[in-house]
This record gives C-alpha cells, structure tokens and sequence, in this order.
C-alpha cells in the first residue's frame, strides 16, 4: 500500500515568483498581442496594417534586445583588451600631467613644467583649501624642461605645514593669463581599475592615464 501522506511532496507545485517585470521583455510584448487578438470585437477585428505595425513593433523590440545584448558583451570585451594593453605601461617611464606638490619637513616635490619658447613665468600655491599661499614672479626663462623647487614659506613669510598643495605655473599673452601645464614623471609601478577608469601608479602617486602625454623605455 501506497503511503499517501509520505508522497504528497512528489506532487506538491513549485512556488513560483510572481512579482511583477519592471520593464516589458518581447514574451511580454508577444502576450500583450495575443491577449488583444483574443478580445478584439468580431465586428471590428484588427485590419492588417494594424496588426502588421504590432508584429514589426515585436520584431523591433526583439532586435532592440539582441543588439543591447551584444553591445554588452562588446564593451565588457573591449575593456578587458584596455586591461591588457594598459598592463604593459608597467616598467616603462612617462611623463604626465600634474599640478599637485608634497610639502615634507619644509621641503616641496619640484615644480616640473615645459617652455616651448622663451616667456616669463609665475608660480601660485595653494592649500587644500585653494587658498592662495604663495606666489613668485620667476622672471623670463628660457625653452625647455625647467624646475623649480618651493621652501614651504607662504606669503606672510611663515613656514607652513607639510601637506598637499596646489600649483599653477602661468604666464601672460596680450593681457591674457595663460596657463603652462606642469609636469610630473617616472617609472609606471602598478596599473590599477578602478570604475571602469584607468590609473598609473608612479612614484606613490596615482594618475589617470588620461593624463600621460610620453611613454618611453627609459
């Protein structure tokens, strides 16, 4: 004899999720149709065109969800490419884009910056709160790679505390403030990913890669 009570798992029904879609996917679209086939008024069906709109709105909606599918899977495949190809900047030195100092025991990180032609230059330095702390006239310099290394006084002759500061190195054209990029450089020690951004690891120091404008072997 069978036990009834013991089996009546065997046929117990699968719970099933019935929270409702937030976006309608084709099957959806699909039972949307049928449903108004079903309930459509005998004495005024649906004409053709109508219903070949519906169909073409189905077949739209079907490749709109192919090709977003697709696209998914090029992008994530892209970015692993990016992965590799940034991984090789590892060991190699470049010069990127800066405008950040360290001030450490009264000593700063030079001031690094670039003259394609003969100018005269000024420096501004500013805390973490883009207060304005210093700032020097360095007179007409000549072309080429120039530093220059600050001593951690500010304006008021004071010496101030090590930190993070700011800098702007500028010059003057027919009245106009013009900025001169400032320049930092090394061997790239790590590449990290972060949110689907790219950043270089020189000298303690992270960068975008973005901001890399050399790469060399040396």
């Amino acid at each position: 004899m069978i036990n009834g009570i013991n089996n009546l798992n065997y046929f117990s029904t699968p719970v099933q999720n019935n929270e409702p879609k937030k976006e309608l996917d084709k099957d959806a679209f699909l039972k949307i149709l049928m449903t108004q086939l079903k309930y459509q008024d005998p004495t005024n069906t649906m004409n053709d065109k109508e219903f070949i709109s519906q169909m073409s709105q189905l077949s739209s909606t079907e490749q709109i969800m192919n090709m977003s599918k697709s696209f998914q899977e090029m992008v994530s495949s892209q970015m692993n490419l990016f992965k590799v190809q940034a991984s090789n900047l590892i060991g190699k030195t470049v010069v990127v884009e800066n405008n950040k100092i360290n001030l450490t025991g009264g000593f700063s990180d030079a001031v690094i910056y670039n003259l394609e032609e003969p100018t005269k230059v000024y420096v501004d330095i500013y805390d973490e709160k883009n207060n304005l702390v210093f700032t020097k006239d360095l007179g007409i310099q000549e072309e080429g790679m120039k530093t220059f290394n600050w001593d951690g006084v500010g304006i008021n002759g004071v010496k101030l505390p090590d930190g993070e500061y700011k800098y702007d190195v500028y010059t003057y054209r027919d009245g106009k403030k013009e900025k001169i990029g400032g320049l930092d450089g090394g061997k790239v020690d790590a590449v990290q990913f972060e949110d689907n951004q790219f950043y270089v690891l020189i000298n303690g120091q992270k960068y975008s890669t973005e901001k890399i404008i050399e790469i060399s072997e040396i």
